[in-house]
């Protein structure tokens, strides 16, 4: 459907030549875009030639990054359709996009038009009908739909800005908000796999994030020459910061060892210290182990030797014994009452009441 054969626009007029209102000059029909909005009906054209829309589509794009939005170049695009009445949608915009970064990479030409692209897809058959104001009626069903307030500002505006302002701080100063967020992602994505801890690693990873970006730009311009020499810039500092793959294969293998094997290798090349005298045991896991296994076991087998008398001296702590009658006291009365205790606590000997 997007690739039907669109009609030409019919306007009142239809001149042949049209008046830029914002520039004033005078210039063939062709070098305007076509509008189907009531606003331009009189010459089915948008009358602003195609320089001044992308030079109009510039100044937003450099105020929206000053005011340090997430996503400035949708964000003036947007801002163009509003102020021409033309319609916008994410897709338009991700499409336009996609197309324009592949031709400047396969012209080796950055100076090709954003706008031209955008207006090319925002003109497509299924979109050829379609406004500004069908642009607010999707976004207000998206909202109605998400349960939100439609709002000017992305929630991610301020996030970025944090993140941006960090980055000032820790890379310096004079660079995009684009690359200050490249940096810090790339310099977070390095802290967080490997270890950081001293000032010298610090400023190891920051010149290899840096390295980095600049690499990431020469391949994006097609410079294979410049490349080449970043890349073994790159692989030297991952040399000095010893982040290169084959000195990491120790950490490799050791992700694939059995837990055992591991406490081996760690015990022959960097033996476990001694635990401190406070530390030892705390527990009391010894006590338990001498006395409820080994000592329990000992007796069991009825062997007396260090842990069974270790047994038994814990144990009796715990163990009651039979009131003794020779103890030295002849009291009859005494020796009834300790019996009558005795019985009150274990019971009577039934089998002695029955003989």
């Amino acid at each position: 459907m997007g690739n039907k054969k669109l009609k030409g626009t019919d306007g009142i007029l239809n001149p042949k030549e049209i008046y830029c209102l914002c520039c004033g000059k005078k210039d063939s029909s062709d070098n305007y875009y076509n509008s189907d909005s009531l606003q331009y009906k009189a010459y089915g054209k948008l009358p602003y030639c195609k320089e001044c829309i992308n030079e109009i589509y510039q100044g937003y794009l450099s105020e929206y990054k000053k005011l340090k939005y997430a996503e400035p170049e949708k964000k003036a695009v947007q801002r163009l359709c509003m102020t021409f009445d033309l319609y916008y949608c994410d897709k338009i915009f991700e499409s336009a996009k996609k197309e324009w970064v592949e031709a400047k990479r396969k012209f080796k030409n950055d100076d090709l038009v954003y706008t031209a692209y955008f207006m090319k897809h925002a003109k497509m058959y299924q979109y050829r009908r379609n406004n500004y104001n069908t642009t607010i009626n999707d976004e207000y069903k998206q909202m109605k739909d998400d349960q939100k307030t439609m709002s000017m500002f992305n929630s991610n505006d301020d996030e970025q800005q944090k993140v941006v302002s960090k980055a000032v701080n820790f890379f310096g100063r004079g660079l995009s908000d684009d690359e200050y967020l490249f940096l810090q992602n790339e310099y977070d994505d390095w802290t967080a796999r490997h270890e950081c801890q001293t000032k010298a690693q610090e400023e190891l990873i920051k010149q290899i994030c840096f390295t980095q970006l600049a690499l990431f730009k020469a391949v994006r311009s097609g410079d294979d020459s410049k490349a080449k020499d970043l890349n073994a810039t790159l692989m030297k500092q991952m040399d000095a910061a010893k982040l290169q793959p084959k000195q990491n294969k120790g950490e490799t293998v050791s992700e694939t060892q059995t837990f055992g094997t591991l406490i081996e290798e760690w015990e022959n090349h960097d033996p476990i210290p001694e635990v401190d005298e406070e530390l030892k045991d705390v527990d009391k896991i010894g006590l338990f182990l001498d006395v409820f296994f080994r000592g329990h076991l000992a007796k069991m087998m009825g062997l007396k030797n260090g842990v069974s008398k270790y047994y038994d001296e814990y144990m009796k702590q715990f163990t009651v014994s039979k009131p003794s009658k020779r103890n030295g006291n002849n009291d009859d009365e005494s020796l009834d009452d300790s019996e009558m205790i005795f019985d009150a606590l274990f019971g009577n000997n039934t089998s002695d009441k029955e003989e």
